[in-house]
C-alpha cells in the first residue's frame, strides 16, 4: 500500500508545470505547494525591454534569482547589476529590491521563494494585470493592497 505524503519526491518534465503567462511574460510554476509551510519554485521567461518588479522588500521572505539566458537587471539594497547566465542573487527579508529586462533579447531565470504563498500572490497579480487597461494601473492602490497581504511592501 502506497500512500503519497509531502515528503514524496515530485519530478516535473521541462514543460511541466502550471504556467501562466501575461503579455509575453511566461511564468512556469515549478512547486506544488500554494498554502502552507513551503515554499515557490518557478521558472520566469521575460521577453526584451520588459518590466518585471517595482521597488519592493519583504518582511520574512527570502528569494533566489538563478539566471538561466540573457541578463537580467536588479537592483539589490544600493546595488544595480546585470545578472549574466550562471549568476545567483539571494534577497534576504528587508531588502529593497527590483528587477527588469533592459537588453533586446529574453531572459530566462529560476526564482525561489521562501514561501508558498509567493506562487498565489504572482497568480492574484497577473489576474489583476489582466483585468486593467493598462498597466501598471494609474492608481497603484489595489497592486499595494494586494502585496500587503502576501508579505511583499512596494516602496
Amino acid at each position: 500500500m502506497s500512500t503519497t505524503t509531502s515528503a514524496d519526491p515530485i519530478v516535473l518534465a521541462a514543460n511541466q508545470g502550471e504556467r501562466l503567462s501575461f503579455r509575453g511574460v511566461e511564468i512556469l510554476f515549478k512547486s506544488p505547494a500554494e498554502t502552507g509551510e513551503g515554499w515557490t519554485a518557478l521558472e520566469y521567461t521575460m521577453p526584451p525591454r520588459q518590466f518585471g518588479a517595482p521597488l519592493h522588500y519583504h518582511r520574512e521572505l527570502t528569494e533566489t534569482f538563478y539566471v538561466l539566458s540573457g541578463a537580467l537587471w536588479m537592483r539589490v539594497g544600493d546595488r544595480e547589476i546585470t545578472a549574466e547566465a550562471g549568476a545567483f542573487v539571494l534577497v534576504t527579508p528587508g531588502t529593497i529590491h527590483s528587477f527588469a529586462n533592459r537588453t533586446c533579447h529574453p531572459v530566462k531565470f529560476l526564482a525561489h521563494a521562501s514561501d508558498a504563498r509567493h506562487k498565489a500572490f504572482l497568480t492574484h497579480l497577473l489576474r489583476l494585470a489582466e483585468s486593467e487597461p493598462s498597466w501598471p494601473p494609474p492608481d497603484p492602490s489595489s497592486i499595494v493592497k494586494l502585496g500587503r497581504r502576501y508579505d511583499t511592501i512596494y516602496v
